[in-house]
Protein backbone atom coordinates (compact mmCIF):
# COMPACT_ATOMS: atom_id res chain seq x y z
CA UNK A 1 0.00 0.00 0.00
CA UNK A 2 1.39 3.37 -0.93
CA UNK A 3 1.63 6.17 1.59
CA UNK A 4 0.31 9.33 -0.04
CA UNK A 5 0.57 11.75 2.92
CA UNK A 6 -2.77 13.33 2.05
CA UNK A 7 -3.05 15.30 5.30
CA UNK A 8 0.38 16.86 4.78
CA UNK A 9 -0.40 17.67 1.15
CA UNK A 10 -3.69 19.29 2.15
CA UNK A 11 -1.82 21.38 4.75
CA UNK A 12 0.58 22.75 2.11
CA UNK A 13 -2.33 24.68 0.59
CA UNK A 14 -3.52 26.24 3.90
CA UNK A 15 -3.44 30.02 3.98
CA UNK A 16 -0.79 31.40 6.39
CA UNK A 17 0.44 27.97 7.52
CA UNK A 18 1.17 26.08 4.31
CA UNK A 19 3.97 26.67 1.84
CA UNK A 20 1.64 27.28 -1.10
CA UNK A 21 -0.78 29.27 1.04
CA UNK A 22 2.06 31.60 2.01
CA UNK A 23 3.07 31.97 -1.64
CA UNK A 24 -0.45 33.20 -2.32
CA UNK A 25 0.29 35.95 0.20
CA UNK A 26 3.60 36.83 -1.44
CA UNK A 27 5.84 35.05 1.09
CA UNK A 28 8.38 32.34 0.30
CA UNK A 29 8.93 30.55 3.61
CA UNK A 30 12.09 28.46 3.38
CA UNK A 31 11.15 26.22 6.30
CA UNK A 32 7.71 25.46 4.85
CA UNK A 33 9.31 24.85 1.46
CA UNK A 34 11.74 22.37 3.01
CA UNK A 35 8.91 20.56 4.78
CA UNK A 36 6.93 20.36 1.53
CA UNK A 37 9.85 18.91 -0.43
CA UNK A 38 10.50 16.43 2.37
CA UNK A 39 6.86 15.31 2.23
CA UNK A 40 7.07 14.91 -1.55
CA UNK A 41 10.25 12.86 -1.17
CA UNK A 42 8.49 10.51 1.26
CA UNK A 43 5.58 9.83 -1.10
CA UNK A 44 5.88 6.37 -2.61
CA UNK A 45 3.57 5.20 -5.37
CA UNK A 46 3.62 1.69 -6.76
CA UNK A 47 4.12 1.36 -10.51
CA UNK A 48 0.74 1.26 -12.25
CA UNK A 49 -1.19 2.27 -9.12
CA UNK A 50 -4.52 4.03 -9.50
CA UNK A 51 -4.33 7.20 -7.44
CA UNK A 52 -7.14 8.86 -5.51
CA UNK A 53 -8.54 11.91 -7.29
CA UNK A 54 -7.86 14.15 -4.28
CA UNK A 55 -4.18 13.19 -4.28
CA UNK A 56 -3.86 14.10 -7.96
CA UNK A 57 -5.80 17.32 -7.40
CA UNK A 58 -3.41 18.39 -4.64
CA UNK A 59 -0.38 17.85 -6.86
CA UNK A 60 -1.33 18.69 -10.45
CA UNK A 61 -1.79 22.41 -9.82
CA UNK A 62 1.39 23.00 -7.77
CA UNK A 63 3.65 24.06 -10.65
CA UNK A 64 1.13 26.25 -12.51
CA UNK A 65 0.27 27.88 -9.18
CA UNK A 66 3.93 28.56 -8.42
CA UNK A 67 4.36 30.06 -11.88
CA UNK A 68 1.36 32.34 -11.29
CA UNK A 69 2.99 33.57 -8.07
CA UNK A 70 6.47 34.03 -9.57
CA UNK A 71 6.27 37.76 -10.29
CA UNK A 72 4.94 38.58 -6.85
CA UNK A 73 7.43 36.32 -5.04
CA UNK A 74 10.50 37.37 -7.00
CA UNK A 75 9.86 41.01 -6.14
CA UNK A 76 11.29 40.17 -2.70
CA UNK A 77 12.94 36.77 -3.20
CA UNK A 78 15.82 35.90 -5.56
CA UNK A 79 14.47 34.72 -8.92
CA UNK A 80 17.16 32.06 -9.37
CA UNK A 81 16.37 30.54 -5.97
CA UNK A 82 12.68 30.50 -6.81
CA UNK A 83 13.36 28.78 -10.14
CA UNK A 84 15.54 26.22 -8.37
CA UNK A 85 12.73 25.57 -5.87
CA UNK A 86 10.29 25.06 -8.74
CA UNK A 87 12.68 22.66 -10.46
CA UNK A 88 13.17 20.63 -7.29
CA UNK A 89 9.42 20.33 -6.80
CA UNK A 90 8.94 19.43 -10.48
CA UNK A 91 11.51 16.66 -10.12
CA UNK A 92 9.56 15.15 -7.22
CA UNK A 93 6.20 15.49 -9.00
CA UNK A 94 7.61 13.73 -12.05
CA UNK A 95 8.91 10.93 -9.82
CA UNK A 96 5.53 10.57 -8.11
CA UNK A 97 3.15 10.99 -11.05
CA UNK A 98 5.34 9.87 -13.92
CA UNK A 99 4.88 10.85 -17.54
CA UNK A 100 1.99 10.13 -19.92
Amino acid sequence: MEDLYLDELEAVWEIETGFLGCLRGGVFDRALYGAFVTTLMRVQVEEGALLPARFVTLLWFVLPFMEQQAEQITATFPRDEYQLAQARIQQQLERILGFP
